[in-house]
Order: structure tokens, then C-alpha cells, then sequence
């Protein structure tokens, strides 16, 4: 039996979006309210001395804070192309998996953000599974890799992600 959705898909493998910009540049007041939030007391995020003596010689922001910089806003709309996760959406539930359910993710950390990078990112559509079923219902596992990248093009950090599109049982 052919599975067309699923060859759509596999044609699609390789999509790139972006670059799509940071709504605002990487800052001490954020880092040091990430760091409250996040009960992280390391010094190279809020103790200028100590981080002007360390390898860094300054302030840097916690790694995982690359994604926080890169959430689209909520509001107002951004006027912006959609990004591959949005269009990958939107072709699942045309086809009948309005459902979705974030799996995985994970960070890798290539270089330290600092206060006034400009940071921006790219998405990347790596798999789909074939359709599976599981408890939740039939459907397809989609993985994309967010890249973001400093002012100089530096990676920064790379964050697969992964999720299941699915119609319930």
C-alpha cells in the first residue's frame, strides 16, 4: 500500500527556513532574570569580575538560553515567511492529523552567547518516520534541527526537535 503523505514528506527531508532574526539582542537584565528564575548561581552569568578573570573575559548567557532569545512573538503577529515546523503543521492537519504532541528535544552548544549578540536561527526538516500507531493514535513523528547562530554567523547552539502528528484512536 503507498503512503503518499509519507513520501511528501520524505520529498521535503533537507527543507531549510530562515535565517529568522531574535526579537531582541542577548542582555544582562534577561540573563540575570533566567538565572533567578532558574536558581542558577553561576557567576559567568551575573558576576561581571568573576567573568571578566574567566577564559570568557566577560558576561555570557546560560546555553540554554538560546531558544528563549528565538521564541516568536505572540504579539503582535510577526510578518514573517512560516518557518518548516508551521508549514509541516499545516500539511499534516490538511491531510487529517490535526494533533500534536512534543517528544524530544535536546541542545548541543557550539559557542558562548554574549550581551549584544544578535542572535537568529534557521530550521531544518531532517525525518519522518513512516505512520505509526500508538496509544495516542496513527501518525507521524517529524524532526526538525534549529540552528541558531551569532551576528558573525558562529553557531551557537543546535536543538533538534521532535514531534508527533497524529489523529487520536
Amino acid at each position: 500500500m503507498s503512503d503518499d503523505l509519507y513520501d511528501k514528506l520524505q520529498s521535503m527531508i533537507g527543507q531549510v527556513t530562515g535565517p529568522y532574526p531574535a526579537n531582541d539582542e542577548v542582555n544582562e537584565p534577561m540573563i540575570r532574570h533566567w538565572s533567578e528564575a532558574m536558581q542558577d548561581g553561576n557567576p559567568l552569568y551575573t558576576d561581571e569580575e568573576y567573568a571578566k578573570n574567566s577564559k570568557y573575559k566577560g558576561i555570557i548567557a546560560p546555553p540554554t538560553m538560546a531558544q528563549a532569545y528565538c521564541v516568536p512573538r505572540l504579539w503582535p503577529p510577526e510578518d514573517r515567511e512560516p518557518h518548516t515546523l508551521e508549514i509541516l503543521t499545516e500539511i499534516m492537519g490538511e491531510a487529517g492529523y490535526p494533533y500534536v504532541v512534543a517528544t524530544t528535544t535536546s541542545q548541543e552548544y557550539f559557542k558562548p552567547m554574549r550581551p549584544g549578540d544578535k542572535l537568529k536561527y534557521t530550521l531544518t526538516f531532517i525525518t519522518a518516520s513512516p505512520l505509526k500507531k500508538t496509544r495516542l493514535g496513527q501518525g507521524y513523528f517529524l524532526t526538525v534541527v534549529y540552528t541558531y547562530s551569532n551576528q558573525k554567523d558562529e553557531v551557537v547552539c543546535k536543538q533538534p526537535f521532535t514531534i508527533f502528528k497524529f489523529r487520536p484512536n
